[in-house]
């Protein structure tokens, strides 16, 4: 069969378009938990850089190769995350 389509509005202006904007209009409000992980996040994240910065001194200054002491930095940032965090903050959420 055939039909003829008459086309009223477009875009936004329709009403799949208006439901789009009305879902990607709402705020997203941080919740008191999301707050926490946040700062649980931002101190374990300093920690990891601080106590590789450490390292990557130390073993500069006892005479490391440079790139040895990188090394060092990167498994210090990498180890000190602990491996069950995603699952936590994920599970939490």
């Amino acid at each position: 069969g055939t039909a003829v389509g008459l086309v009223i509005n477009t875009g936004d202006r329709t009403i799949i378009g208006r439901i789009a904007s009305l879902a990607s209009g709402v705020e997203n409000e941080k919740t008191p938990i999301a707050i926490e992980i946040e700062h649980f996040v931002d101190i374990i994240a300093g920690l990891a850089i601080f106590f590789g910065a450490t390292f990557f001194v130390v073993a500069m200054v006892i005479g490391y190769p440079f790139l040895r002491a990188m090394v060092f930095f990167m498994a210090i940032v990498v180890a000190y995350v602990p491996e069950g965090l995603l699952a936590t903050v994920t599970v939490r959420l």
